[in-house]
């Protein structure tokens, strides 16, 4: 990971200081926007961005288009902004090396999650979301959608992804069914610590060995359901209907993803 405005730290710093570190949440994102469509999304989540969270850290593709960068550059709250070259490392990599970002703030508490996903959450329900980081019982909380949410997904991800949470669950003794794979997270400094220390994961599937990691370790993991939480392709990002159901490939994709992480939980359990 390479920064963009200096070539020498991890990442580059911008705009206004931080919030006191003992109680605020830096927001630690991944971002691929080659279109640019996620730049009206930053400026009109600006403002709440600016009241939930302490600082921004968002690990960029070099790819990306310039309009997103400029947005997040004029949020006007400390930003640090790193970036890869898009497939140069795997997902896994990509949402660590973010991590490693986010500590680079003062904030004690670090929420990951790809950045189309947070924007659509709190223009939605900030609300919801400053609930979500209010709560701090957990070295880690596993942010999904709750029943409510996931009915309102796309079919192919509803039908794929159930089977995902039902093997988690199974193998981690939940009595309840978590929402593992829209990969929001909440968790505290020493917990972002020890994923980028031990991850070994580089892959999409860090949706379900992060938190196995983190409870191997001794750490405590929760859970909390969001309602405004919704899904849609990057490339749909503004638009209000997925559209992909109808097309065999987008199925045969999160059939492959989903397979992948239910090797991913039985292997990790099985260690």
């Amino acid at each position: 990971m390479a920064a963009i405005d200096d070539p020498t730290v991890p990442g580059s710093p911008t705009g206004g200081a931080t919030r006191r570190r003992s109680d605020a949440v830096c927001l630690a994102a991944t971002c691929h926007d080659p279109l640019g469509r996620f730049a009206a999304g930053i400026e009109e989540a600006g403002a709440v961005l600016g009241d939930v969270f302490g600082a921004v850290a968002v690990n960029v593709t070099s790819e990306t288009h310039p309009t997103t960068l400029q947005a997040l550059r004029a949020l006007g709250m400390r930003t640090f902004i790193g970036a890869h070259r898009a497939g140069s490392v795997g997902i896994g990599t990509a949402r660590r090396d973010a991590l490693v970002l986010g500590m680079g703030s003062d904030c004690a508490r670090l929420f990951y999650s790809d950045l189309d996903h947070v924007l659509r959450w709190l223009t939605s329900t900030p609300d919801e979301v400053e609930r979500c980081l209010g709560l701090r019982g957990h070295d880690l909380l596993v942010v999904g959608r709750s029943p409510a949410a996931m009915a309102a997904a796309p079919e192919r991800l509803r039908r794929t992804e159930e089977v995902v949470n039902t093997v988690y669950g199974l193998a981690n003794g939940l009595d309840l069914r978590w929402d593992l794979m829209i990969a929001m997270r909440v968790m505290t400094r020493d917990t972002a610590q020890m994923i980028i220390d031990h991850s070994a994961d580089t892959q999409i599937t860090s949706d379900v060995t992060w938190p196995m990691l983190v409870r191997a370790r001794g750490g405590s993991v929760g859970s909390f359901d969001g309602d405004g939480i919704r899904f849609l392709a990057r490339d749909d990002f503004g638009a209000d209907i997925d559209h992909r159901d109808d097309d065999p490939e987008e199925w045969r994709q999160r059939l492959l993803t989903a397979t992948a992480h239910v090797t991913a939980i039985v292997d990790f359990a099985g260690r």
